[in-house]
């Protein structure tokens, strides 16, 4: 069995997801766990701080680093590369629908504090996606003169609208499949020029 701690936030992820930050109450998850409201403060000092939790949650989640290596031994080219990387993206967010939702719907909106998180998680990003560039160049899968800015707002661009439309907007489950296929193909033909 999870603990209380893991418990809250589990639940916490489910009602964000259906109700939004701010029609969400304490009182909504303490429900769902079963807790004494006061339980929940032996956790977590407020909602917001909740809150904050579940986008470090999303970082741990989504922004661990590529691992180039892997993806390139099982590729021979830049769109098998592509698969490779997208699958595995693709999938951890069908896989955490709920907290996907949350922290792409709401995360910047919320206030000041929450966009400074975000703000950390998306420097991590681009982070990683300079050694995702640097790795494609050293590999000649891409052109060292394709500049990196916006290399990386084609990439991230790209997915982050993926995700957005077909796992936000929409209600349907996410064939993550089909988009690795649509996807790898569209940015092996944009980058490899």
């Amino acid at each position: 069995m999870t603990d209380r701690r893991e418990q809250i936030i589990i639940e916490a992820i489910k009602v964000f997801a259906a109700k939004g930050y701010y029609n969400s109450h304490i009182a909504d998850i303490v429900d769902k766990v079963r807790i004494a409201k006061g339980t929940f403060y032996l956790y977590f000092s407020s909602k917001k701080d909740l809150f904050l939790e579940l986008i470090r949650l999303y970082q741990q989640i989504f922004h661990c680093e590529f691992n180039l290596e892997k993806y390139y031994k099982k590729s021979s080219d830049l769109k098998g590369f592509m698969e490779e990387m997208l699958a595995e993206r693709f999938k951890l967010h069908a896989e955490n629908r709920a907290l996907s939702v949350i922290i792409l719907r709401e995360a910047v909106a919320i206030d000041q504090d929450f966009t400074a998180e975000y703000k950390k998680m998306d420097q991590h990003r681009f982070d990683n996606l300079k050694l995702l560039y640097d790795f494609l160049v050293e590999k000649k899968y891409i052109n060292s003169k394709n500049d990196f800015e916006y290399f990386a707002c084609i990439f991230v661009g790209t997915l982050d609208s993926i995700i957005f439309r077909k796992l936000v907007m929409v209600e349907e489950e996410f064939n993550y499949l089909k988009a690795v296929d649509k996807v790898s193909d569209y940015l092996a033909r944009t980058l490899a020029n």
